[in-house]
């Protein structure tokens, strides 16, 4: 009876590892080129900032983008599922946001209480990107991608606290 189990237990292993879970590529995806974009800030990598690139002129459906690393380093996914980017001329988008950390909601708060909490701090938010890198109108930055690894170096100065 176990002999006989055995083999069921292996196939039916085998198939949920090599077929279940992940979201299957979209037909019309089309081919992607691997993609990192480094950002030094005040001298130094840049990390948690997004990195967003917007087509520049062709539209499409899909978006392309990443989150930097400790090292600055953002690797391009796009539709945050499948490493790369499509061919094409992009606008470089970069920004990050810092908040303060959650301050203690106590048991004796009222929902009023919280809401102005939240609030307060929503207030305390700030990017340290400075505003032209945000947006695809604005940003100086481009990049294009071909055949190939594509890897860019993207300097955008001095934070936004600093410039005060």
């Amino acid at each position: 009876m176990i002999k006989s189990i055995i083999p069921i237990v292996l196939f039916l292993s085998l198939l949920c590892f090599s077929g279940c879970g992940g979201k299957e590529k979209p037909k019309d995806l089309p081919t992607l080129y691997p993609v990192k974009v480094t950002v030094i800030q005040d001298g130094n990598p840049l990390e948690g900032a997004a990195v967003t690139l917007i087509a520049d002129g062709q539209g499409t459906r899909f978006s392309t983008g990443g989150i930097t690393d400790k090292n600055g380093v953002a690797t391009i996914k796009t539709d945050a599922e499948w490493p790369g980017a499509p061919a094409g001329k992009y606008k470089v988008c970069i920004s990050k946001v810092v908040s303060p950390p959650p301050q203690r909601v106590e048991p004796s708060m009222t929902y009023e209480d919280i809401k102005k909490m939240e609030k307060e701090r929503a207030a305390q938010m700030k990017s340290t990107v400075p505003p032209q890198f945000s947006k695809a109108s604005t940003t100086p930055l481009s990049l294009e991608v071909t055949s190939g690894e594509v890897t860019e170096t993207f300097d955008i100065g001095i934070a936004v606290e600093d410039q005060m």
